[in-house]
């Protein structure tokens, strides 16, 4: 018999801080690009098209020695009807070494904070410095997330936009993301008025499980960043194609941006070829060049990677032993 640790969403928050989880996520960027850790593919399957899906995510980190795997459900009316998240999820931890699972954690915490933490090393190393205003596309857990992670890297903000269809929403995101900077000018935006937020954004960040594109080619100015967060599923898309070409495109894994992220449409049309697509670890490491200009325009698209969970989960599990959280189960 052995004992795996369980960590529920609770246990978490009291265990992750996004500054902590920020360079943990830099490491698993790193040790990816430099294939010291790797990837499965992933199994997504679409029960009811863009209503109801799962997806597994899965990898291992040789030099952490760790391996593991994430599977998410979401199922779109499940907050109008239930009263329920539309996403859950649990993420797994094994070791390598023995085989043998060492942790079960509740995976929207995991999923919200380290993707809140990829969109924060996208801005840290793309943005153009001294970048003042944001527009985030998403008023959900994960548009939140993303603002504290593009706080602790960008001093330098002082506007953000939040644009999205439910005025309510927006308006909870304002309220509290205002009280918690209150050197910040927030404000809401209706995306059918979100031109002219996008042409006046020094970053944009698009997180939503779009299936049609609304950030469009000739919106955009020169020197944009653009975190692309929510494509992670065949057919999901935030940005114009015709962008892309016109970028200087980064991702996580250059493979799972063409098959399942933001560059899949504009790659399958020829406009995007493989070898224009760099990965971030490259870029963190130094062996290849980010931002090349003031007026270049630079695209991460974040198609999210069980590496980032297997760390991040680490992490958790590391502190939990220290401080004794959690349950300890039997198996």
């Amino acid at each position: 018999m052995y004992k795996i640790r369980v960590l529920n969403s609770e246990d978490l928050k009291k265990l992750l801080d996004i500054r902590d989880v920020i360079p943990a996520v830099e490491t698993a960027y790193e040790q990816y690009s430099r294939g010291e850790a790797e990837l499965f593919p992933v199994i997504a399957h679409e029960f009811d098209g863009g209503l109801r899906e799962m997806d597994i995510k899965s990898g291992f980190l040789s030099r952490t020695g760790l391996a593991g795997l994430k599977v998410i459900g979401y199922v779109a009316d499940n907050p109008d009807k239930r009263r329920i998240p539309a996403v859950s999820g649990l993420v797994m931890v094994l070791s390598i070494e023995t085989g043998r699972p060492v942790g079960i954690l509740d995976g929207m915490v995991i999923t919200e904070i380290r993707t809140g933490a990829a969109g924060a090393v996208g801005a840290r190393y793309l943005a153009r410095k001294g970048s003042r205003e944001v527009l985030i596309v998403g008023s959900g857990a994960q548009g939140r997330a993303q603002l504290h992670g593009l706080m602790k890297v960008l001093s330098g903000i002082e506007v953000v936009r939040i644009a999205g269809r439910d005025p309510e929403k927006l308006s909870r995101f304002v309220n509290e993301m205002s009280s918690l900077y209150p050197g910040v000018s927030l404000s809401a935006v209706r995306m059918e008025d979100i031109q002219g937020a996008v042409s006046s954004s020094d970053v944009i960040v698009t997180c939503t499980p779009s299936h049609e594109p609304y950030i469009r080619k000739d919106w955009v100015r020169p020197g944009t960043h653009i975190n692309a967060i929510g494509a992670d599923f065949s057919g999901k898309q935030e940005l114009d194609e015709d962008l892309l070409p016109l970028s200087r495109l980064v991702a996580d894994s250059k493979v799972q941006t063409l098959e399942i992220g933001e560059m899949q449409t504009a790659f399958r049309r020829g406009l995007v070829r493989e070898s224009d697509v760099i990965e971030i670890g490259s870029v963190i490491s130094g062996d290849v060049a980010g931002r090349r200009s003031e007026d270049e325009i630079t695209v991460f698209d974040s198609t999210g990677m069980a590496l980032q969970d297997i760390v991040t989960a680490n992490l958790a599990l590391v502190r939990a032993i220290e401080r004794g959280i959690g349950s300890l189960v039997t198996m």
